[in-house]
């Protein structure tokens, strides 16, 4: 989790830096096991909640025949095992939910399901056979029906350090009505469906380090800025972590200018977690190439201006487009964590065009200086992804918002450095990333505000 991790949210904030360059030119949730629209319960320490609602066809007895049934998956996940130590799956439960008429006449019925769980950890997968009981249920006369079955999930032991993923497979149910059992009901899963249950990170944890503080005590403004300096990667164990998609957005306050960031994708992510202290804060590392994006905008509130940006690292002069960051990791209390992203990028304009006129810059028009920004995100799912971005409400004001530096270089037949700094550079801007593992849809919890553009553009 460490290293992937690490290249992962350093990927955010490359991304998030990208946008406000655009700018420039331009978890898991529960519910009740009786019923699945129950607003979710507040996780345990070191739990994660997880819910998903998998989409089956099931053969009833005729003259039903094949019925769609929905499947709720409710069930409570450590965040963190001990390898060696059994991963226990709590709070085990399958709602579904039964079209009208599917089983005929009858008033009521009991009985119980079976479903597979996948344990994957790499390339290797091990099925989990897991049973679960329904109680007496009346089966209403028009309407849907819900039947609720819970059970045990096995424990599932690895001795190696690694991410374990649950998966859900297809139902089958036997139901019993009046005494007698009815003809087994088979269910086949709707293809191209998302079916991780959710993921457990397996460490070899040691014993906490004594915490400096008294409990309760609130961090100072500033805490958070200086949290990337005080964390060292000496003695933490990497934790590789699946590919993820970004988007973004980006707004520059001089300019007046929104911009929507084209999806990115980031790889090789690690999450570097101190197995000493695994309630205290882990780093975060990534490296991302960002292609040039076009944008488009109005400059000083009417004029079109047309643009590409370049996002570069600090040592680009020698050829490099490679952007390393480093960020921070703080888990909190629910199973998710706080992340800080720190970047530092050249900002490269190129292809400028006012009012349909080419503005020619020149080949070496980058900001004077690196952009700094700062980006947070709270309720961050190391393996999920979540929201990483400035914002003017946050207690520190190092990620409030990100200044854009002037302009230097500008210009190949004339000197266009101050029109470009006067139209752009200044404080107050903000940026937006969305992270996402690839293969998981985009739930609103890892999008940011008005990512997607206008229904008709």
């Amino acid at each position: 989790m460490t290293q992937q991790v690490r290249r992962a949210l350093g990927r955010f904030p490359v991304l998030a830096g990208v946008i406000l360059l655009v700018g420039v030119s331009g978890a898991l949730s529960s519910s009740a096991a009786t019923d699945p629209a129950t607003p979710p319960p507040a996780p345990l320490q070191g739990t994660t909640s997880a819910h998903q609602r998998l989409a089956n066809t099931c053969v009833f007895p005729d003259p039903a025949g094949e019925r769609p049934v929905t499947m709720d998956v409710q069930a409570t996940l450590p965040k963190v095992v001990p390898t060696g130590k059994p991963v226990q799956v709590k709070d085990f439960s399958l709602t579904f939910t039964i079209g009208e008429g599917s089983l005929g006449t009858v008033a009521e019925v009991t009985g119980g399901a079976t479903v597979e769980l996948t344990a994957a950890n790499g390339d290797k997968k091990t099925p989990i056979p897991v049973s679960v009981t329904i109680p007496t249920t009346k089966v209403p006369t028009t309407g849907e029906l819900k039947l609720v079955a819970t059970g045990t999930v096995p424990d599932i032991l690895l001795k190696v350090p690694s991410e374990l993923r649950l998966s859900t497979g297809a139902p089958s149910l036997a139901l019993t009505a009046a005494e007698t059992p009815l003809k087994p009901i088979t269910c086949t899963q709707t293809p191209d469906q998302n079916t991780l249950l959710g993921s457990v990170a397996l460490l070899p944890l040691g014993k906490p380090k004594p915490q400096s503080g008294k409990p309760g005590e609130q961090k100072k403004p500033g805490t958070d800025a200086r949290a990337a300096d005080e964390v060292h990667a000496d003695a933490l164990y990497p934790i590789a972590l699946q590919p993820f998609e970004l988007q973004g957005t980006s707004s520059i306050t001089k300019l007046g200018a929104f911009a929507r960031l084209k999806p990115a994708f980031m790889v090789n992510a690690v999450w570097h977690v101190d197995l000493e202290n695994t309630e205290g804060p882990g780093k975060i590392t990534g490296s991302v190439i960002m292609p040039p994006s076009k944008m488009s905008f109005l400059g000083f509130g009417f004029v079109p201006i047309t643009a590409t940006m370049e996002l570069l690292p600090e040592d680009y002069a020698t050829g490099n487009h490679i952007i390393d960051v480093d960020g921070v990791s703080i888990p909190e209390p629910e199973g998710s964590s706080t992340v800080l992203t720190p970047l530092k990028v050249y900002g490269k304009l190129s292809g400028v065009t006012i009012n349909g006129v080419a503005l020619d810059v020149g080949d070496h028009c980058l900001t004077a200086e690196p952009i700094k920004i700062n980006l947070r995100g709270e309720k961050y799912g190391m393996f999920t992804g979540g929201v990483v971005r400035t914002d003017p409400k946050w207690t520190d004001p190092a990620y409030r918002d990100f200044t854009l530096p002037p302009f230097s270089g500008c210009g190949a037949k004339e000197d266009l450095d101050s029109l470009l700094t006067g139209m752009a550079s200044g404080p107050g801007n903000q940026a937006c990333v969305g992270v996402n593992q690839v293969g998981l849809p985009w739930e609103p919890e890892r999008k940011c505000p008005n990512v997607e553009p206008p229904a008709g553009r």
